[in-house]
């Protein structure tokens, strides 16, 4: 088995956790491959190659980190995990102090959760000025400076009108994220829904 390890070196801990990780991957058999070793002495390799190269994505950090490597993975299909080196992880949820569990990867002990993403284009006038995946949410707001506009969303062929700052348009896993602070509700992620939280 094959694992991409990417670390967020920016958050405390995760230089000090990555060489544990490695051993007990390594001790169980994996093989783990890296971006930018930073001379901790396993192969590199692009980001490119290592999602599709790899056979689980392995991202140390905290959910903002786990949420930048999923949506690239999932264009080749590729599991996520997060190890959570920062504050609270509702996506990244391995603690530090369960990390012996990664033996479990390699061992094939483990179930795999499926997660919905959005596919979002924006469009201005005929131009398509921006297309992505989004894992969270995707927020439609009338700039940098908020001041309230007309906004006019059409679901299903009903429409809703909303004069507001802006609308979150959330996946299950970003309920609890931009929407949840602007009084959405929190969806469970096996439900297959979408929210539209106003600003």
């Amino acid at each position: 088995m094959k694992i991409a390890l990417f670390p967020n070196f920016e958050r405390t801990g995760t230089a000090e956790l990555l060489p544990e990780i490695i051993s007990i991957l390594s001790n169980a058999g994996a093989e783990c491959y890296i971006t930018s070793s930073s001379s901790i002495g396993i192969p590199e390799m692009s980001e490119e190659e290592l999602y599709s190269c790899c056979d689980i994505m392995l991202t140390v950090g905290g959910d903002g980190t786990l949420i930048k490597h999923a949506k690239a993975a999932s264009v080749y299909s590729k599991p996520c995990l997060g190890i959570n080196t920062g504050r609270l992880g509702f996506l990244a949820n391995i603690e530090k102090d369960k990390i012996h569990l990664l033996e479990n990867l390699v061992s094939g002990s483990y179930n795999t959760q499926s997660r919905m993403m959005l596919s979002v284009k924006a469009i201005k006038g005929n131009t398509v000025i921006y297309e992505g995946t989004a894992l969270n949410d995707a927020v439609v707001s009338s700039g940098r400076v908020a001041r309230i506009t007309d906004i006019v969303l059409t679901v299903s062929g009903d429409e809703i009108d909303y004069r507001a700052d802006g609308v979150i348009a959330s996946t299950p896993t970003g309920s609890t994220a931009y929407s949840m602070s602007a009084g959405g509700p929190i969806i469970d992620p096996a439900v297959r829904c979408l929210t539209v939280t106003p600003i």
